[in-house]
């Protein structure tokens, strides 16, 4: 066993308890949290964003999603830690699990920091676990490990920035009412947030806490007179501290949330987000006698549905980004090129720095939005597959290589995806790059009546490899922040059903990309991705329809397309889009990086 889980088993012998559980989130329920709050991943070695670990005295076991099922295969080789399946036939859930090993009676109690642990993943233990089990929510056993290993770094506090309203379109005042009307429809007195994305945004402020993230470590509080944010002392500059006190905004100490949650005198129902707010938050409210009125935050859809300000920005932005996208495929097909005549060699390394450096050299770019993945060949079959400088494989002239990359603008947050040739393509790479393209073309073109959600959609993206019997074990499409996360909810495009939250219905001014694909261990992975944005079609006496405004121009790869396995209509669709293409970028592109955009056309 990996010797780290053989401490934390020691630990658990010492505080009596018999079975512990670390997610990978932060006590906001980040998708992507700080180095100081990679706990789980200290303990398991597995560096993907999603999974849960589960250590008995006995074993221990990492559940996670189908994006990462190689990837955990291969980082938890020789740990001792089994990996589960996460929605696959004859994978328990863990709870199931959970419950099993009591009924066995293997277990009495289970452990973990409530800190961690949301609400409602504590209702599911409720619901899930057998009666008489014992939960304990107030010891971080992982992360005490993690801090006396002196490798835990300090936890971030970098100075909170301003962001301008030319980019928001809307003051902190004008949010704060609609919020403060969200409050009285919801017949509540104050809301209490946690969740980074819904702070920063309600309260037009970014930070650089997480990695590529423009968040800043925070919660707050409003009610129908007062506002409160809680920052970390050296986290504000006084211009923050000038704009946030010309607003009336009170600002707290980071570590005095819950001292605050425990004395607010209150005077009406608070609301909170179960599927965010920390179980220990959500009792520290209950001590106080306040009542709780659980439900999704409404600053959540006020966040994903873009005002029109926004929109122009994220317009003229994600042009920006499909120029550095396009002049980085036309550097790769140079570099494929020069391999082919063994004029030098490539890494996917290389091919990594080049596509951030091209990005980063845009106007306003101030970061990449994630790690760039540049993944060659069955390397690309791991979706969120990572290469370093020693690590990254050497690019041939044959076969795929996949880029999927993103920037962070003032105004935008991108996210793209491009698989191209570099060299000679077997058929069954060609046939299976353009199933994946007939199903993002029918998804991008798609038309629907308002009042759906992306699972009634979802079916257009997997329809094409679905009747060849080929699934991708992850969603089609996720929502995209503005300066933001570049994985943003409440939006998403997937076929299974959300059985604890309501789907959220796509609305014009929404973000949402459009990437399905096909991976195949051991051979290829392939994805093609843009992003999209909600507007408007038509309204007649059937209703008003809905579609997907296109905000990313970079050519698809021709060299991979076998032209017939496309319909009449696909062509068409395939044509016009190389065509816009062409149209956005050609007059900021160099004359051969513009031949390269027109030989793809049809």
């Amino acid at each position: 066993m990996k010797k780290e889980v053989e401490k934390l088993q020691v630990s658990m012998r010492n505080a009596g308890i018999d079975c512990y559980i670390i997610p990978t989130g932060d006590c906001h329920n980040s998708e992507y949290v700080s180095d100081y709050d990679k706990v789980r991943e200290y303990i398991s070695g597995f560096t993907g964003s999603n999974g849960v670990l589960l250590v008995t005295g006995t074993e221990a076991k990492l559940w996670t999603d189908g994006r990462y099922f190689i990837q955990a295969r291969r980082e938890l080789e020789g740990s001792g830690i089994e990996m589960m399946k996460m929605n696959t036939e004859g994978c328990p859930g863990i709870w199931e699990y959970v419950s099993k090993l009591y009924s066995d009676g293997r277990i009495q109690n289970i452990g973990f920091n409530g800190n961690l642990i949301t609400v409602s993943q504590f209702e599911d233990i409720r619901s899930n676990c057998a009666d008489g089990i014992e939960v304990i929510t107030d010891t971080d056993l992982a992360g005490d490990l993690f801090t006396e290993s002196g490798r835990r770094p300090s936890a971030p506090a970098e100075r909170v920035k301003l962001i301008d309203i030319a980019f928001t379109g809307m003051n902190l005042e004008e949010k704060l009412k609609c919020i403060r009307e969200d409050l009285k429809d919801n017949k509540c007195h104050a809301i209490f947030l946690n969740k980074l994305e819904d702070i920063m945004w309600l309260y037009n402020l970014r930070g650089s806490d997480i990695k590529h993230c423009p968040l800043a470590l925070s919660f707050a509080f409003v009610d129908m007179d007062y506002a409160y944010i809680f920052l970390k002392e050296e986290a504000v500059s006084e211009a923050v501290r000038a704009y946030l006190a010309n607003y009336g905004v009170i600002i707290c100490d980071y570590e005095d949330v819950y001292v605050f949650l425990t004395d607010y005198p209150y005077s009406g129902s608070v609301l909170i987000d179960d599927r965010n707010v920390s179980v220990n938050a959500y009792r520290a409210i209950l001590k106080a006698g306040a009542s709780v009125h659980l439900a999704p935050s409404p600053v959540e859809r006020r966040r994903a549905v873009k005002n029109e300000t926004e929109i122009k920005w994220i317009r003229e932005y994600f042009l920006r980004d499909s120029v550095a996208m396009t002049k980085y495929l036309f550097w790769l097909k140079e570099q494929a090129r020069a391999l082919s005549a063994g004029e030098h060699t490539l890494t996917e390394f290389e091919c990594m720095q080049k596509c951030d450096e091209l990005r980063l050299g845009q106007d306003g770019c101030m970061d990449v939005s994630f790690d760039t993945i540049v993944a060659y060949g069955s390397n690309a079959a791991m979706m969120h597959y990572s290469c370093d400088e020693k690590q990254g494989a050497q690019v041939l002239p044959r076969g795929m290589l996949l880029t999927d990359c993103g920037g962070q603008y003032p105004g935008a947050t991108t996210d793209v995806t491009r698989t191209v040739a570099m060299g000679e393509v077997s058929s069954e790479e060609k046939t299976a790059f353009t199933r994946v393209l007939k199903g993002f073309l029918a998804l991008m073109n798609a038309r629907w009546l308002k009042g759906c959600t992306g699972r009634n959609l979802d079916i257009l993206a997997r329809g094409p490899l679905w009747q060849h019997g080929i699934d991708y074990k992850c969603g089609t499409g996720h929502g995209v922040g503005c300066f933001l996360n570049v994985h943003e909810g409440p939006q998403a495009i997937r076929w299974t059903p959300d059985k604890k939250n309501k789907e959220a219905e796509l609305e014009s001014g929404m973000l949402i990309t459009d990437e399905p694909g096909v991976y195949v261990e051991n051979k290829y992975g392939i994805r093609t991705e843009n992003t999209l944005l909600v507007r408007e079609y038509m309204s007649n006496e059937d209703g008003e329809f809905l579609c997907f405004e296109n905000l990313t121009y970079v050519p698809i790869d021709m060299e991979l397309v076998d032209i017939s396995l496309l319909n009449a209509d696909e062509l068409d669709m395939l044509r016009n889009y190389q065509q816009a293409v062409y149209d956005k970028l050609k007059d900021h592109l160099e004359e051969d990086e513009l031949e390269f955009v027109k030989r793809q056309i049809l």
